[in-house]
């Protein structure tokens, strides 16, 4: 395992006690403090740090006893035991795909219907959570997340970055893993207990090389490269940050006109920056812009997707509340390299305040159409909040940021803390919420349909 402060989380420390001792030696009671937070399972070691206000000239030592530590240590019992488990599911999942395989087609659909189950074209839900849609050769290619593993039972967040393939955008083949999991390495960051969220894939258009980002545990990037787009892929950087910046949520995307590409993302979680990009898209160049500065969760911003429409740009995005939904945001920009301003919410008729109960991954236009599909994922079905809830919600993840000011009562701390988190989700039947965009007065509109087709 990598023993640095940018990779190492907060529930890793606390499932090493050996690991615990070493960090409590140099943040005595801060990981305890930390772990008190539903929300902070995820939180890097780095950013502990930061927030610690441990001087600078003290963390050479702590990086020096991390380094120690991970050089005289092995794999521990449970790691042992975990990745026994793990290549035992991969086992499993061979026979299932052999059988799936040799499986009917199901009826053709030919209508998308937001929020409902979606399954492939061989019966079984689809699993490419917080993806994207591309076209290549006559085909729509539609990658994300295998969520398929991920109950909320145990460690497993993702279980490698899986395909489909279509002509028509309703009715989806399975192509399997195109970035499968590593089982018997923790350090990883496609073990399947990292958090690797989000996989945009582009082509280079210097290198004719997909370069695929993807966001793993402790703020990074993990970035592999491919001659297809199926695949194989390979790693080529680890713990990557832009310029140095910490990562959260993101999207890719690229000036049609000069072949440009920009990523934009959450920034420590308090704010947006924008970055051009190396043409062989490997690395950022330049940062570009910034944008809802001085946030902090969850009125920071994830869930970010960008979308061009005539010469203009689009930036939606979410709250941060985990998994369970909030309100969105539209912002608009003249170009890629200057500021976006928000325009408010963009989901009308939704007296919730959870944009439909879904968090955005993409905005595709559809090629040859009118039609605008914007992605998002519902990623907790089973629990739809209302506008109360929600704003009880939001009211204790600030509460956590600013306990002096912000005051909620025992009845909401204890429903929140009910409230299915990050680690305790169960997004194996994590649903998708695909709706058209419309526009009104020259600002991006959603509404609810419960049953559309592209024209």
């Amino acid at each position: 395992m990598n023993y640095d402060l940018k990779s190492i989380t907060i529930r890793q420390i606390l499932e090493d006690p050996g690991l615990k001792e070493v960090v409590d030696r140099h943040l005595p009671g801060l990981v305890d403090q930390a772990a008190a937070n539903p929300m902070a399972a995820t939180m890097s070691l780095n950013t502990l740090v930061a927030y610690s206000g441990l001087p600078k000239t003290a963390i050479p030592a702590l990086e020096k006893a991390l380094l120690a530590y991970g050089a005289g240590r092995g794999l521990t019992e449970a790691e042992q035991k975990a990745i026994q488990r793990y290549q035992k599911i991969a086992e499993e999942d061979k026979v299932h795909w052999a059988q799936k395989k040799t499986k009917p087609d199901v009826p053709p659909r030919s209508v998308i219907y937001p929020g409902k189950i979606w399954t492939d074209t061989k019966g079984e839900r689809i699993q490419a959570h917080g993806g994207a849609l591309t076209r290549e050769n006559g085909w729509y290619y539609w990658y994300g997340e295998n969520k398929a593993h991920t109950t909320g039972t145990d460690a497993i967040w993702t279980w490698g970055i899986r395909m489909y393939r279509s002509k028509d955008l309703y009715n989806w083949e399975d192509l399997g893993l195109i970035i499968p999991p590593v089982l018997d390495d923790p350090a990883s960051p496609l073990y399947p207990e990292q958090h690797l969220d989000r996989p945009h894939i582009r082509k280079s258009r210097e290198t004719g090389k997909y370069v695929a980002w993807i966001r793993p545990s402790g703020g990074v990037f993990v970035i592999l490269a491919a001659d297809r787009l199926t695949g194989p892929y390979e790693i080529v950087k680890t713990d990557y940050r832009p310029l140095g910046d910490p990562v959260g949520d993101y999207d890719i995307i690229e000036n049609a006109r000069t072949g440009k590409s920009f990523l934009f993302m959450d920034c420590g979680h308090t704010k947006v920056c924008g970055y051009e990009l190396a043409d062989d898209l490997l690395s950022a160049v330049s940062r570009v812009s910034v944008q809802y500065e001085n946030r902090r969760p969850p009125l920071c911003r994830e869930g970010i997707a960008l979308l061009e429409r005539d010469g203009k740009y689009v930036m939606f995005s979410s709250s941060m509340s985990g998994y369970l939904p909030n309100e969105s945001d539209a912002a608009l920009s003249d170009s890629l390299t200057q500021p976006f301003v928000s325009v408010g919410d963009p989901y009308v008729g939704d007296p919730t305040g959870t944009s439909f109960h879904s968090q955005f991954t993409q905005c595709y236009p559809v090629p040859g159409t009118d039609t605008v599909i914007v992605l998002a994922d519902r990623w907790v079905p089973g629990h739809m909040l209302d506008a109360r809830q929600q704003d009880a919600m939001l009211r204790c993840i600030e509460k956590t940021y600013d306990p002096e000011h912000v005051k909620v009562s025992k009845e909401e701390q204890e429903t929140f803390e009910k409230l299915p988190m990050l680690e305790s989700a169960n997004t194996s039947v994590a649903d998708y919420v695909w709706l058209p965009l419309a526009w009104k007065d020259g600002r991006p509109v959603l509404a609810w349909q419960d049953a559309w087709t592209i024209r």
